[in-house]
């Protein structure tokens, strides 16, 4: 069996789609770094709840991704610091 894209579905969507994917990658990415993965498994297999501090970066870093993502222009340099909160130590 083969599957086919239908044209004006899918394909203009990828279209449109294509710097918020690279922004929610670079967000991804911070979430990552910061660890927030293995407290999510951590979370699913033993029930222990993710540190507060976690889930705020999160919560930051998702909307400062949405945020970025309905400018227009987006700015060229959304990779860099200024835009994204720092953890907190």
């Amino acid at each position: 069996m083969k599957f086919r894209v239908i044209e004006g579905g899918k394909a203009i969507e990828a279209a449109i789609t294509v710097g918020s994917t690279t922004i929610r990658a670079e967000a991804e990415r911070r979430m990552t770094a910061a660890g927030y993965d293995q407290w999510r498994v951590r979370n699913l297999a033993t029930g222990a709840p993710i540190p507060r501090p976690i889930q705020y970066l999160k919560m930051q870093i998702d909307f400062v991704a949405e945020k970025l993502e309905q400018l227009n222009p987006m700015p060229a340099d959304f990779t860099d610091d200024k835009y994204w909160p720092a953890a907190s130590t």
